[in-house]
C-alpha cells in the first residue's frame, strides 16, 4: 500500500497555485494597464472632441454675424435704390448732357437733364452690392483668422 505524504502535495499544490496565480496577475496588471491607457486616450478625445465643438460653435456665431451684417447692407441698398428711384434722394454721376434739339443756338440752359443711362445705373447698384459682400467677406476671415487661426 502506498502511503500519501500530506506534506509534499501540500508543497505541490502551493507551487502550482503560486504558479497560477502569478500567470493570472500578470494578466490582470496587463489589462489594467491597457484599460489605463485606453481611458486616458478616451478622456484625450473627449477634450478634442469638446475643443472642436467649441470651435464649431464659434465659427456658426461668427458666420451669423458676417451673415446679418451682410443682409443688412443689402437692405440698406435695396432702401437707397428705391429712395433714388422715387425721388427722394439724389445719386451723383459724372454725366454728360446732351443738347437740346430743339434750339441750334448754344446756351446753358438748352441741355437736358443729365442722366447715366439704364445699363450704367444698373452697373452702379451691382457695384455696390458686390463691394458691401466682399467687405462682410473680408470682415469675416478676418474674424476666422484672428479666432481659429492662433
Amino acid at each position: 500500500m502506498m502511503k500519501f505524504n500530506l506534506h509534499g502535495y501540500t508543497f505541490v499544490a502551493l507551487v502550482l497555485v503560486s504558479l497560477v496565480a502569478h500567470h493570472y496577475y500578470g494578466k490582470y496588471t496587463k489589462q489594467l494597464d491597457t484599460t489605463v491607457q485606453l481611458q486616458s486616450e478616451l478622456l484625450e478625445q473627449q477634450n478634442e472632441i469638446a475643443s472642436q465643438q467649441e470651435r464649431i460653435k464659434r465659427l456658426s456665431e461668427l458666420d451669423n454675424q458676417y451673415t446679418k451684417e451682410l443682409a443688412h447692407a443689402k437692405s440698406e441698398i435695396d432702401a437707397l435704390r428705391g429712395d433714388v428711384a422715387a425721388g427722394r434722394r439724389r445719386l451723383l454721376v459724372k454725366a454728360t448732357c446732351p443738347k437740346s434739339e430743339a434750339s441750334s443756338s448754344s446756351r446753358l440752359d438748352d441741355a437736358t437733364a443729365a442722366r447715366p443711362d439704364d445699363t450704367a445705373i444698373r452697373h452702379y447698384w451691382t457695384l455696390r452690392e458686390r463691394i458691401a459682400v466682399i467687405n462682410q467677406q473680408v470682415l469675416g476671415l478676418q474674424d476666422y483668422i484672428k479666432t481659429q487661426c492662433q
